[in-house]
């Protein structure tokens, strides 16, 4: 981090030997393979990563809104290693993650991960997410798949 951003992100995955690095300004990369944010044509049949903070639990909201995309999308999915989802996502093998206030400093090299692959990273209200939060409500996805993804978190909330 450099004046609370990311600028370096490293992730190693130990059982694929896959090592994940992304650089501000100079793209992620997996095992020196560049990586590239896909765009799904039809969100309906998205695959999504949901990220949720060890505090938030079962919270109303974020049962209402974890189950609205679960029926909503092809698949949702959860990693015991968050970090992992972002780097998915950067690799093309899923169409987006929505995070509802998962407060850790691993998320920051996930979030450089998929700016630098071409994705984007918004809250909830569909602003570009800067700096850091103690408490993020995030979505990213490919930049034309935005819309979608925030009606979609929209509807769910609502």
């Amino acid at each position: 981090m450099y004046k609370r951003e990311p600028v370096l992100g490293v992730v190693f995955e130990p059982m694929t030997n896959r090592l994940f690095v992304s650089s501000r300004g100079e793209g992620s990369y997996c095992n020196d393979k560049v990586l590239q944010v896909k765009k799904k044509f039809d969100m309906k049949k998205g695959n999504i990563g949901w990220i949720q903070g060890h505090k938030v639990q079962n919270n109303e909201s974020a049962v209402k809104l974890r189950q609205y995309l679960d029926l909503n999308f092809k698949r949702m999915m959860r990693l015991w290693a968050p970090t992992l989802q972002w780097c998915m996502l950067a690799k093309g093998d899923i169409d987006g993650i929505v995070l509802f206030n998962s407060e850790g400093d691993d998320l920051y090299s996930g979030m450089l991960m998929v700016k630098e692959a071409g994705g984007i990273v918004v809250d909830f209200q569909g602003n570009p997410f800067i700096g850091m939060s103690s408490e993020p409500y995030l979505i990213a996805c490919h930049p034309e798949n935005k819309d979608y993804l925030l009606k979609m978190v929209n509807q769910g909330l609502g």
